[in-house]
């Protein structure tokens, strides 16, 4: 299982995200929703912690939590569904197509959207939205340049367009997060390294150009070999958080 805190350089281990699971509490911005509150810690470098609370009796439970990264990415969609998590009342997702400019709609795919009770369980659809897109990488590979990544996929069985998007989470009956799940090839705009301030732990950020718009491609430093450049082409698979900013 990937671990989408350290994507972002939080953590899992259990002391050190009590701490931050109360740093968020105190300090995050609330947000109210049908189901319960959102507080979001945005301590800086675009990590964000989501903590998630249900309203049970005028008490509040803790429901979860969930790393975000404040993508600078966009893509325009047009979102024809709305996922609700059927176990989880403040968490759910969008299934959307990517339809930029005048064009006619090009494939569906499901992304997480953190503050999806507040923002929108109670919203019609289809609608179109631009999302600031991110994917939180499981693999990543990438390439100097374009001829380098098509030399490359002779030695590969399936190969992949330099721009593609596949959603794979919606192969087959998944249900819940594993439905926004894609394996996306573009163009690296731009990479850098950032730094966590909380943890002080590093983790890379890729702005990909793929087919249909930009998604931001935030991966633990382990899964990144050498220094990836812009003008070359990386592929991941990764698990889609996405956020309605237009």
């Amino acid at each position: 299982m990937a671990d989408h805190f350290r994507t972002v350089g939080f953590t899992l281990e259990r002391d050190e995200l009590e701490s931050l699971l109360q740093r968020a509490l105190e300090g995050g911005r609330r947000i109210e929703a049908p189901h319960g509150d959102y507080h979001v810690w945005a301590p800086g470098a675009g990590a964000e912690l989501w903590v998630n609370l249900y309203r049970h009796d005028g008490r509040r439970e803790l429901a979860g939590a969930n790393p975000h990264f404040a993508a600078q990415a966009r893509m325009q969609v047009v979102v024809e569904a709305l996922e609700p998590n059927a176990e989880f009342a403040l968490e759910g997702a969008v299934y959307a197509w990517p339809a930029p400019g005048d064009e006619h709609a090009l494939y569906p795919f499901s992304a997480s959207v953190p503050d999806f009770d507040a923002s929108l369980a109670a919203r019609d659809v289809p609608f179109r939205a631009v999302l600031a897109l991110a994917g939180f990488a499981h693999e990543l590979s990438w390439w100097p340049d374009a001829r380098a990544y098509r030399d490359a996929l002779e030695n590969e069985a399936v190969g992949f367009a330099e721009a593609s998007f596949v959603p794979v989470g919606l192969f087959g009956p998944n249900t819940g997060r594993a439905r926004s799940q894609c394996v996306v090839t573009g163009t690296i705009l731009a990479a850098e390294t950032r730094i966590n301030p909380v943890t002080e732990r590093a983790f890379a950020l890729l702005r990909l150009e793929t087919y249909g718009g930009e998604i931001d491609i935030v991966a633990s430093p382990e899964l990144v070999i050498g220094e990836p450049v812009a003008g070359g082409v990386a592929r991941a698979s990764c698990w889609l958080s996405a956020r309605i900013v237009e």
